[in-house]
């Protein structure tokens, strides 16, 4: 609009100056004139044969890694920028060492600004260190480009609308001794299935009971701990376990969510999958928790391949803090391929009236039932003959040095 001014301006200039034979005029209306068609063909030319492109070393990726990031815009042509501003929409999960970062508390996401000139044939790379703060699936992207012309009478936009992402996994931690003490090791959790057990494989040793054989006592560990220690040896037969995270975190799903007790539970699940694949079981994860931007629930099914671990943490990853579908509606679409006697182990941050009957559902198809509260403190109800398992004292050491997450 206002080159279209400049035009029109230098033209009546031209014009008066022609009729009136005043040669300043003519001269500075031709000048105005030149002027303006040099920013119109800048503003429709500034970019042509210009790129842009990120790179990520990786794309996977835990808690607290670091990893390489690069920008690079690159002007293969003659007409140069005089002046280029580049905005990246960037997640909030993810931290730009030395980057300006641009946004208001309206925005979904922080804009990742760059502002910087090239010269003809001249392409420029800005190199920072990533760092992941939070679990989730990270999209970085679209980026919108602004450059103007040296006169200042334009201004032209682009947007390139690539995406690159970055996938954070959630964090694992040792359970072990919360889920299998000392006294229980293969836990509290058993099928319909008779367990047997290869004497010449010694996975752990435990505090002697009475009705251990003696040839399976320790003397050397019993010498050491000065108490009767027996061998624990590895199961011949896999242990089959289903893992099922409730999303819900409050009674009510109109209520919303609490994303920090979410992100416990995805904690506990993400440690369960992690045991579970150290013992050698055969599992999966099911959860009616949302998958991010598909809009299905997650689901992995049973196995025990060496990629197992690898599915249910990025499913896991992509878990959002909403819910689809019930969890008495998840489980039961599973239940008609779950092997006979599979432990089903309950993660969940709340103990409503509606998990009660969930839990009453999946008892009456056979499978024994286990409950990791991964909510606040102690469980503040009781679920007559099942276990529950606070996971507090592993979760709340990781809240310690970490801002709270808003609900």
């Amino acid at each position: 609009m206002l080159n279209d001014f400049w035009v029109f301006f230098s033209s009546v200039m031209i014009f008066i100056g022609l009729v009136a034979s005043e040669g300043l005029l003519l001269v500075v209306g031709s000048l105005v004139l030149v002027l303006a068609i040099a920013a119109r063909i800048w503003e429709r030319y500034a970019f042509r044969s210009v790129s842009h492109s990120r790179s990520i070393s990786r794309n996977r990726a835990f808690i607290g890694d670091t990893v390489d990031y690069s920008v690079s815009l690159d002007n293969d042509k003659v007409l140069p920028l005089i002046w280029v501003d580049i905005q990246d929409s960037f997640p909030d999960g993810l931290d730009l060492t030395g980057a300006t970062m641009r946004g208001t508390g309206l925005e979904a996401n922080r804009q990742h600004t760059i502002t910087t000139s090239l010269l003809p044939y001249q392409k420029a790379t800005w190199k920072y260190s990533l760092k992941c703060l939070e679990r989730g699936y990270h999209r970085i992207g679209p980026v919108r480009l602004r450059t103007g012309d040296i006169f200042g009478f334009t201004s032209a936009e682009t947007r390139y609308d690539q995406f690159d992402h970055l996938l954070v996994f959630p964090r694992v931690v040792n359970m072990e001794g919360v889920l299998f003490p000392p006294e229980h090791p293969l836990g509290e959790i058993r099928g319909s299935r008779p367990i047997y057990f290869d004497t010449n494989r010694v996975v752990g040793k435990r505090d002697y009971q009475a009705r251990d054989p003696m040839k399976h006592i320790d003397w050397k560990a019993t010498a050491r701990a000065r108490r009767l220690q027996t061998k624990v040896f590895e199961p011949v037969v896999s242990l089959n376990m289903l893992i099922v995270m409730n999303g819900s975190t409050r009674e009510h799903s109109w209520q919303g969510s609490n994303r920090r007790l979410f992100e416990r539970t995805v904690t506990v699940a993400a440690s369960a999958a992690g045991l579970a694949d150290q013992r050698g079981y055969t599992y999966g994860v099911v959860s009616n928790a949302v998958a991010s931007y598909t809009g299905k629930w997650i689901n992995v099914p049973m196995g025990a391949s060496s990629s197992q671990l690898a599915m249910v943490l990025e499913a896991l990853a992509m878990a959002a803090p909403y819910v689809v579908a019930s969890l008495a509606a998840v489980v039961n679409s599973e239940r008609d391929s779950l092997p006979p006697g599979t432990t089903v182990l309950l993660v969940t941050p709340s103990l409503s009236d509606s998990l009660l009957d969930d839990i009453a559902g999946i008892r009456d198809h056979g499978c024994p039932v286990l409950v990791l509260y991964a909510g606040d403190g102690l469980p503040d109800r009781e679920l007559g003959d099942i276990e529950i398992i606070p996971m507090s004292s592993i979760l709340d050491p990781l809240e310690v040095h970490e801002p709270v997450m808003a609900e």
